[in-house]
């Protein structure tokens, strides 16, 4: 019999966590204001002297972007950079204001490109060209195509990427070691599929420690599923290219060891009540496995020690490629100071410093081919070889309600209220129900 109070309990909990995941629009919560001068520049002289930026809060932790103020400022005499924090934030709030020719912000940071069809479908933010930003040291084939592709919505680009997450596996090397996980030069050894990950986990199970996290948690579950799915797969669709699949007998064989994991004791599912929970369990020592975004692998190098954190490919990765996101930035088309706003981007949010501080730091992927130059850690290799072929979720427009129902039903399936063909049947039914189009039309 079907859990009908836990569905009902899990819906509610999962409708309030969604917002978290839109596009950082000009406007919203938690705002805070850095300003400065006011004098005229020449450089901006169609817009005028006050460069607004609106960022997402946590970015502000990572990146430098006091310091990409006071140099654009210093190289600009006269402009001003001011940034909104925002933590979440309405789309409909800026689509209102632009649809009016207005706008509080020129650059918008925060979020992917299905939170910027809306925008621009309605011919609301800028199309990044050769002639307006793919030019001198940024032409396309600088950057990573994958981390692009984010941002690029039926052949045009209107979004750039800031950073770039991919999905991977991090791992706690004493622990990996102790199991007899790792080679003779001490680097992790990864598993070829599936099976051979449970029997990690199962390895690197006891009093104390988990072996194996998987966020399958709000911020994650969809895009979790779908890197290793592709991972077993080579592919996250049917035949037809274009609608997901939840049907096939691969789907079904890494559904039951998902289940087989929890039943057995050596995963939890913490991350449904906590979706930090796994990333809090790592980098106090309690897990020796998460498969999560990769920067955590840099990230938990500050509590455990950089030398004790690697990272290995969810199974199958390496030669398919992992499923990989981006936190992008765009131009309002009602913006004065575009062409500011351009220089601002290349000047400083994408030059070698402000980009290489993040990724030493937290993991934090540049979209630039050229950041990844002689950096330390032993295991960046790896995760760029799982980049570089990795895929990008589909461009749906009712992703949103995809993303809601499959954190639904996995947490069905694990916790037992389902059979995997329930899972399997109720997931295929749902899809077809759903408006597979990118929703630029």
């Amino acid at each position: 019999m079907r859990k009908e109070s836990f569905r009902k309990m899990t819906a509610v909990a999962l409708a309030g966590v969604m917002t978290a995941a839109t596009l950082a629009g000009c406007g919203g919560s938690a705002k805070k204001e850095v300003k400065g001068g006011s004098a005229k520049t020449e450089s901006n002289a169609k817009g005028d002297n006050n460069l607004r930026v609106t960022v997402q809060a946590w970015m502000m932790g990572k990146y430098d972007f006091e310091g990409a103020k006071s140099s654009f400022e210093k190289n600009h005499p006269g402009v001003t950079v001011t940034y909104n924090q925002v933590d979440n934030v309405d789309v409909t709030t800026s689509m209102l204001e632009w649809s009016q020719g207005k706008t509080s912000c020129d650059i918008a940071i925060g979020g992917d490109r299905s939170q910027t069809v809306p925008y621009a479908s309605n011919d609301y933010i800028v199309e990044f060209t050769d002639d307006n930003f793919f030019n001198g040291d940024f032409t396309k084939d600088k950057f990573y195509d994958t981390f692009l592709e984010n941002g690029n919505i039926e052949g045009k680009q209107f979004m750039i990427p800031l950073l770039g997450e991919v999905v991977g596996i991090v791992c706690n090397i004493p622990m990996m070691k102790e199991a007899g996980l790792v080679d003779d030069k001490g680097e992790i050894i990864p598993a070829k599929d599936w099976n051979e990950l449970y029997e990690y986990a199962k390895k690197l199970t006891k009093d104390g420690q988990t072996g194996f996290g998987i966020d399958w948690g709000a911020n994650m579950m969809l895009y979790t599923y779908e890197a290793c799915l592709n991972g077993v797969a080579g592919t996250i669709f049917k035949d037809d290219d274009k609608t997901m699949d939840f049907t096939g007998d691969k789907v079904k064989g890494l559904m039951e060891t998902w289940k087989k994991l929890v039943d057995d004791g050596y995963t939890t599912t913490d991350v449904f009540a906590d979706m930090d929970a796994n990333r809090t369990q790592f980098k106090s020592g309690q897990l020796a496995m998460h498969l999560a975004p990769a920067s955590r692998w840099i990230e938990a190098g500050e509590n455990l020690g950089a030398e004790n954190v690697g990272v290995m490919p969810v199974p199958g990765t390496d030669e398919h490629g992992s499923l990989n996101y981006i936190h992008g930035m765009v131009i309002p088309k009602v913006s004065k100071n575009q062409d500011l706003a351009i220089q601002f981007m290349k000047e400083e949010l994408l030059k070698d410093s402000f980009q290489q501080g993040a990724i030493n730091g937290y993991g934090k992927m540049s979209p630039l081919k050229a950041h990844y130059d002689n950096l330390d850690n032993k295991y960046w290799p790896e995760v760029l070889k799982f980049t570089e072929n990795a895929i990008t979720a589909p461009l749906y427009k009712d992703t949103t309600k995809l993303d809601t129902y499959i954190q639904t039903e996995v947490q069905q399936y694990l916790t037992g209220a389902e059979s995997v063909d329930d899972f399997q049947t109720r997931m295929d039914e749902y899809i077809g129900k759903l408006d597979l189009s990118n929703g630029m039309s």
